[in-house]
């Protein structure tokens, strides 16, 4: 009796019902959708698919040019892919046709030796490239590459559905066209780019299609079919994604969503079981704590960040799709145009206030595009959306008011001008959105790994023994796993672990430090380290656990793969290493005196060790001159302990690295650059520089006799 009630008695307050008048006072002159005519189902079908295969074809326009420059695209006749998550999916295919994936079991290869859990169950993104490839033949590359633009373009469909449905059908056009080729949304979406972005949009705005159509339903059949639509399109969301958090989130606003819409308790309660049912109620039982973790990861000034409560230094801070994105670097990521960013974004606020029951479906993607302006910028993909719409509701308000008169004048086909005027404008505002190159569509993305690299790693798997572990850094582990079928110790999928900073710590130490954490961890070394900050040991007491460990490793398989891409980022792996130190890299050509002058305002003078910067004096204590990553000469001067040089010859002059003491006896630049290893400790095994190295960790034995 009391829940039957309480519509009635908030529509008495006398707040309330102030509110309300001021509200749709206000709102009238801004909501008005559009009547719909016998023709305008027929237009808006035309033009979404229209809309659709736009999105369809650019992405194959970029793959044609892929195959004009296939020595930059290709390895052989397979494909570079555009992230290294599209690795760990591809793996998975190539498992479940092969019977070897096992749904919670451990994977081993991704995070040698202890292994983090399978997915459970199986990505639904591997599930389907895998019967792809079962049903047409095609290797499962080309197959991942030939799925990327349909995958991408989806969610155009159900966008244009929902405004369809909302009574703002050129608000879908808009929306769907904009957002597909804008830079953050096209960039996570472009050819090669085999992951779960474009199909994340496209099960969220079904979702809220769903909620939506089921919140409209007049009758009961139909609340219940749509709740069960929306139950089963967040099951195949988790399977998609995993990320069960959704699944909490819809379920709010689905209730909320019923209740304002005035439908019986009694069939709220209903369409909800249905809901919880239909999407799985041990997932949605989970859901619950999920919402917590998440918060931890993302929103950084929350107490329980996972940041702020690490031991060591947190790997997302290096990572740059998780960084926060400046106000420009946000209008980049979307409309690339601050004015009309932010008319928008208004334009999107606006929408939803004045639209508050045909928009709060559409609650979650608003959210997580606001999240931009405090955490991660890969929210800003969910932000372009509320732009595009913005932009398309500023055309309806204004197709209303200049339409008006003229639908007064001829009164016969005023539903016809109300119905083609927005799509009208939505036509000019495209082309002039398009025509000023505001949005990323000439854009072709490049491959991931260079074919040079990838090369190496294909050698590896060819020539390298069975039992092969691969000790390297965390972003190319996928591929190494996926290419070779050798274990790495740590990837994508386990980087914002402890062991991350262990091999951080090898990398910048000597060459001893390297070949003992690298045997510590390959021995099963990360439990004890995991059981000495759970104790409350310092981060130098474990670090001096670890680099004192003298016994070798326990097997003869251990390799060590250093790459080019590690020069760039060793910023970041000293970061995590708890350093703060960087490999300045610069171009100089010879001048005249015996100087070489350099880029960013560096002079060196070759006799003297003298570098210039910026009117600065730095006196050099080395400068070594290498050969294919192999050194040929040195040139010591009077300084013994300072800044060293390295100069690696190229066209018309040398790619040159800066080195402070410690960096230039790190293990890295030692076994890279300079490919100088301590023979008591490494056997260098394979070199294709500048592109890649390899080395073997010695036995024991062999380490004994020196």
């Amino acid at each position: 009796m009391i829940m039957a009630d309480i519509r009635q008695i908030v529509a008495k307050n006398k707040i309330i019902q102030l509110f309300s008048s001021k509200y749709n006072s206000i709102t009238a002159y801004m909501n008005f959708p559009t009547e719909h005519s016998k023709y305008s189902f027929i237009v808006f079908l035309i033009a979404s698919l229209a809309a659709f295969f736009i999105s369809v074809n650019a992405r194959y326009d970029q793959f044609d040019v892929w195959k004009e420059n296939k020595e930059q695209f290709f390895y052989e006749n397979t494909p570079m892919m555009t992230t290294l998550d599209a690795y760990k999916y591809i793996r998975h295919a190539k498992e479940l046709n092969a019977g070897k994936y096992v749904p919670a079991g451990d994977d081993i290869d991704i995070f040698y030796p202890e292994g983090v859990p399978f997915y459970d169950p199986a990505p639904l993104l591997s599930v389907i490239l895998a019967k792809i490839h079962n049903i047409t033949g095609v290797d499962y590359y080309n197959a991942a590459i030939n799925m990327v633009p349909w995958l991408g373009s989806f969610f155009i469909l159900a966008v244009c559905l929902y405004f369809y449905l909302a009574g703002y059908p050129a608000l879908g056009i808009i929306t769907g066209l904009l957002t597909t080729f804008a830079p953050v949304y096209y960039g996570r979406t472009a050819i090669g780019r085999f992951d779960t972005d474009g199909g994340n949009m496209f099960f969220l705005f079904l979702a809220s299609l769903f909620v939506l159509a089921a919140s409209k339903s007049k009758k009961e059949t139909y609340l219940y079919i749509f709740s069960a639509c929306l139950g089963l399109t967040m099951l195949a969301f988790q399977h998609f994604y995993n990320h069960i958090l959704f699944n909490l989130v819809y379920f709010v606003v689905f209730a909320v969503c019923l209740f304002i819409y005035n439908h019986k308790y009694k069939n709220i309660l209903l369409a909800s079981l249905i809901y919880i049912i239909s999407s799985n109620p041990l997932v949605f039982i989970d859901s619950l704590g999920a919402l917590a973790g998440s918060m931890a990861v993302y929103i950084p000034f929350l107490p329980n960040n996972l940041a702020s409560n690490s031991p060591v230094p947190w790997v997302y801070n290096t990572i740059s799709e998780a960084a926060a994105e400046s106000f420009s670097g946000i209008v980049n990521f979307t409309i690339q145009n601050t004015l009309l960013f932010i008319l928008g974004l208004t334009g999107g606020i606006l929408f939803f206030t004045a639209n508050i029951k045909k928009a709060l479906p559409l609650a979650p993607i608003f959210a997580m595009g606001f999240v931009t302006f405090i955490s991660s910028g890969r929210f800003a993909m969910f932000l372009m959306p509320v732009i595009a719409a913005g932009l398309g509701y500023i055309i309806y308000i204004a197709s209303h008011y200049i339409f008006r008169k003229l639908s007064k004048q001829y009164k016969s086909r005023s539903i016809y001008i109300n119905t083609f005027a927005p799509l009208l404008l939505a036509v000019m505002l495209l082309t002039g959105i398009f025509a000023a190159k505001l949005t990323a569509y000439n854009m072709v993305p490049a491959p991931s790994i260079n074919t040079s690299t990838y090369a190496l790693i294909d050698k590896m798997a060819k020539e390298l023994p069975d039992n092969s572990t691969i000790y390297t850094w965390w972003d190319y582990g996928l591929a190494i796993t996926d290419v070779t079928g050798f274990p790495v110790y740590h990837s994508g999928m386990s980087q914002s672990t402890p062991k991350t900073w262990m091999i951080a710590k090898s990398f910048t130490g000597s060459q001893e430090e390297l070949y003992n954490i690298s045997s510590y961890i390959a021995s099963g070394g990360y439990e004890e380290v995991q059981k000495m900050f759970k104790d409350n040991r310092t981060v130098d007491e474990v670090s001096s656990v670890m680099s004192s460990y003298d016994k070798g490793p326990e097997k003869e398989n251990i390799y060590i793969l250093f790459t080019f891409d590690m020069i760039q980022k060793y910023s970041a792996v000293s970061y995590l290493a708890g350093n703060a130190e960087s490999i300045i890299t610069t171009f100089c050509q010879p001048g005249n005196n015996n100087t070489l002058l350099c880029s960013n305002n560096i002079n060196i003078n070759v006799e003297t060790g003298m570098l210039t910067a910026n009117a600065n004096n730095i006196q050099l204590s080395k400068l070594m001159l290498t050969e294919n990553g192999r050194l040929t000469d040195t040139q010591t001067y009077s300084l013994q302990i300072g800044y060293s040089v390295i100069l690696l010859p190229a066209a018309n002059g040398f790619i040159t690295y800066i080195l402070s003491p410690s960096l230039l006896n790190s293990s890295f630049v030692q076994l890279f650059l300079l490919q100088n290893a301590d023979e008591k400790y490494f056997t260098p095994v394979m070199s294709q520089y500048p592109y890649g190295v390899v080395y073997k960790v010695n036995p024991i034995c062999l380490y004994k006799q020196y």
